[in-house]
């Protein structure tokens, strides 16, 4: 995908809700997804919380193998050392993936973190824009 193409970077809270139908926020993540014209994208440490928190079940990882998109882990750790012990690797693998790609979005469901970064990011509390 060229670095200009506007993306939705989904976090792990929107993937545990698209795979479980009961998760609160499961009708608001579908209804973003369904309504985006845009392509989506997802880290493996988004991937890697979202099957912890879906208890690694078989359907879930199914539903998660095919959306993955890395930043290196060098130029992660040094965004998780700017913004101190505030940040874990999945939030700063989406920033990094959110300043990459033009006009991409951070879709999650971690309102209180995101509004500090500074890139865009939708949640079911609001959405934000530099």
């Amino acid at each position: 995908m060229p670095a200009t193409a506007p993306i939705i970077i989904l976090d792990a809270g929107p993937l545990v809700a698209l795979a479980d139908a009961s998760d609160p926020h499961n009708r608001w993540t579908a209804a973003w997804i369904g309504g985006a014209a845009r392509p989506f994208v997802v880290t493996s440490a988004a991937i890697a919380e979202a099957t912890h928190l879906l208890g690694n079940g078989p359907r879930a990882l199914a539903f998660l193998e095919k959306l993955v998109e890395d930043p290196a882990p060098l130029s992660v750790l040094a965004e998780m050392q700017r913004w101190g012990r505030r940040m874990d690797y999945a939030d700063a693998c989406a920033v990094l993936l959110a300043r990459k790609h033009r006009g991409a979005v951070v879709l999650t469901t971690d309102h209180r973190d995101f509004s500090i970064y500074r890139v865009p990011f939708v949640s079911p509390k609001g959405e934000y824009s530099p």
